[in-house]
């Protein structure tokens, strides 16, 4: 009863545990930090300090660790960057109740008058363009404004995409104003954008499989075509060469005498007769495949001619008084 009851809550310790251990490497990690920036500060190297207390702030957001970081930059000069710091410190505390808000305002208020200020000056925004100081892109809002920069040149760059069109230097110093200006239409105008392709039908030729030209393909159908005719042509006369053999076997004495026939004699004249039709028929198709062969070989165009379409066929014929087949195309 009492696992079933307390079995969610050990659930949610068991989701939160990793979480927790996270948090609690972190924080080790930023007080190692923090302590070893402060002993920078102690030896007055605040130029390694400050990279330091600004990793332990990532790791754990203190407004301890973050007054100390605004107070390293303010010592190496950055004024505007410490000056921002200050007001996060200010914010930071009065969501906590901190009685450093204070300390905080002071200290931000003593840095107001020393702020450098830049002005990106632009007339019209153009479509494309963007203006960066430094790698900060400087949104539309904030153009023609003098905004708080640290001291030290700044480069104002006008790009479009990656491509660095045209940029500019300004030293800003303590509580001294500079105004870097550009006119975007002009540039625009200088360095024009590339034209996208224009829509319209490109021809590409798709890639296709070797294949043998015309000629090729209907010299090969004739060599193969005549060669069965030829087999054909063999084929009869050996047929017609067999029923010569029965017939003169059903003509000898013994086998029919005065049209009467012996069964032997019968049976060798009715193989002669069929050797003979068989003989015929076959002998009469390889002679129309040899023409078939011979018609594809004389008609195939040479390689440099251009193919057209070619079609033959041959077809069988019967009739009351004999046979044969019909051959019908274009060549």
């Amino acid at each position: 009863m009492l696992l079933r009851k307390f079995a969610p809550l050990l659930f949610l310790f068991v989701l939160a545990a990793p979480n927790v251990a996270r948090a609690g490497d972190n924080a080790a990690a930023a007080e190692a930090l923090f302590v070893e920036a402060k002993q920078l500060t102690a030896d007055g190297n605040y130029d390694e300090a400050c990279p330091k207390f600004l990793a332990s702030y990532k790791l754990d957001r203190t407004l301890g660790t973050l007054l100390n970081l605004a107070d390293c930059h303010e010592h190496v000069g950055r004024i505007a960057t410490s000056w921002a710091e200050w007001g996060e410190a200010i914010e930071m505390a009065r969501r906590m109740g901190d009685d450093r808000v204070e300390f905080a305002t002071k200290r931000r208020d003593a840095l107001t008058s020393r702020l450098p200020k830049l002005t990106v000056k632009i007339d019209d925004p153009v479509d494309g363009l963007d203006v960066y100081r430094d790698d900060t892109k400087v949104e539309p809002g904030a153009y023609n404004l003098p905004l708080p920069v640290d001291p030290g040149e700044h480069t104002v760059s006008v790009r479009r995409g990656k491509d660095v069109l045209e940029q500019k230097k300004a030293e800003a110093t303590e509580g001294a104003a500079s105004t870097v200006d550009f006119d975007l239409s002009a540039i625009a105008a200088k360095h024009p954008a590339p034209q996208a392709p224009k829509p319209g039908t490109v021809a590409v030729e798709s890639p296709t499989r070797d294949r043998p030209p015309p000629s090729s393909s209907q010299k090969t159908i004739g060599w193969v075509v005549g060669g069965v005719g030829v087999a054909a042509l063999a084929t009869g006369a050996g047929f017609g060469i067999a029923a010569i053999v029965k017939k003169n076997a059903a003509n000898e004495p013994d086998s029919c005498v005065n049209n009467y026939c012996s069964p032997q004699g019968v049976d060798d004249a009715d193989t002669a007769k069929s050797y003979a039709n068989i003989g015929q028929w076959v002998g009469i198709g390889g002679v129309v495949l040899t023409a078939v062969g011979a018609t594809l070989l004389l008609t195939a165009p040479s390689s440099d001619q251009r193919a057209s379409t070619r079609r033959v066929v041959a077809s069988p014929w019967l009739g009351p008084a004999g046979g044969g087949f019909a051959v019908s195309g274009s060549l």
